[in-house]
């Protein structure tokens, strides 16, 4: 890629001006933690915040990677892959970066690399989702009472155990997030799907009951929330060739993670986006339905909630799911 037009990001700060080449890669990481190629040291970046990547003709998409703050191009908040033009302004939280690119070129005939076999890749691509979020209640005052150890010990068998069940169920994890585990159903956001993470929901609200119950130092029935939200999402996998991460972003992901607050602020078992909801059958005497503001977001949303117990006598009405 030496032949590609020069193009670099320029931030203000402080009084100081600071600029970002883009050359030499087709992705580059923004965030505040460590190996991002744009490092903005702020907390109102997240660690993993954002990421760009350079097409074959040289053109440059952002996307977001589930911040807590968001990303926008021009003041619009931007969830899939965006075209970035010279002179577009970015914002990254508080940080506003000025994209510049100088004009383009033909881009070389063939495939070029710098022979080290290190090339960073991205591969992403547009799918119909269903995201589970699920969250143990109570977590941090229990972490401060009982310490470091039974909670290290809990966590380790706890997030092994999620994991086979996520996959079990069709699945697969995203990623954990402290006392919070994030999963995706990426073959679509229908009643199969919808149907195998309520019951993984299910399964592991269960879990996570008897697993409190059995580790030394806790001794106690833990609780969960879930929250699921289905709808369309940008998902792949990204960095260099050889130690590549999954990842999936979108609208979708981030409504999941504000219903589960949802779930901690009133104390609700599990609730539903509108699309998750509308796939399930003859479902509408086990969920309630409820609007809600959601941060991030300019309208209410419909949201519908259930009981892990009404989930559970929902679930058993389909025998390939659940035995009574």
């Amino acid at each position: 890629m030496s032949d590609s037009p020069k193009a670099f990001f320029k931030l203000v700060a402080g009084g100081e001006e600071h600029t970002w080449t883009l050359v030499g890669k087709s992705t580059y990481r923004v965030g505040r933690g460590e190996g991002s190629d744009i490092l903005l040291p702020y907390p109102w970046v997240s660690r993993q915040h954002a990421m760009v990547q350079v097409e074959s003709n040289f053109s440059h998409n952002i996307v977001d990677l589930g911040s807590a703050n968001g990303t926008f191009v021009n003041g619009r908040r931007v969830y899939t892959p965006t075209k970035l033009n010279s002179l577009d302004h970015v914002k990254i939280g508080k940080s506003e970066l000025i994209f510049q690119q100088e004009t383009l070129v033909a881009p070389p005939s063939g495939d070029e690399t710098d022979g080290t076999g290190d090339e960073t890749v991205a591969f992403l691509q547009k799918n119909q989702v269903t995201i589970l979020v699920c969250d143990i209640r109570q977590f941090t005052p229990l972490s401060e009472e009982v310490g470091a150890g039974p909670i290290s010990q809990f966590l380790a068998l706890w997030s092994k155990k999620v994991d086979g069940i996520v996959r079990k169920n069709g699945g697969q994890v995203d990623k954990f997030i402290g006392d919070a585990v994030l999963a995706v159903w990426p073959e679509g956001a229908d009643f199969a799907a919808v149907s195998t993470a309520l019951l993984s929901a299910l399964e592991i609200s269960i879990l996570t009951g008897k697993l409190g119950q059995s580790v030394p130092g806790i001794s106690r029935a833990l609780k969960i929330g879930a929250a699921l939200n289905s709808g369309e999402a940008v998902m792949g996998n990204i960095g260099v060739d050889g130690q590549r991460d999954f990842t999936i972003v979108g609208d979708v992901v981030n409504v999941a993670f504000r219903l589960q607050e949802i779930t901690s602020r009133q104390k609700i078992d599990v609730i539903l986006g509108e699309k998750t909801y509308r796939q399930l059958q003859d479902a509408s005497s086990y969920f309630t339905p409820q609007t809600y503001t959601v941060r991030g977001k300019t309208e209410s949303v419909l949201t519908y909630s259930a009981s892990f117990e009404n989930l559970r006598q929902y679930l058993c009405k389909w025998k390939s799911l659940l035995k009574k």
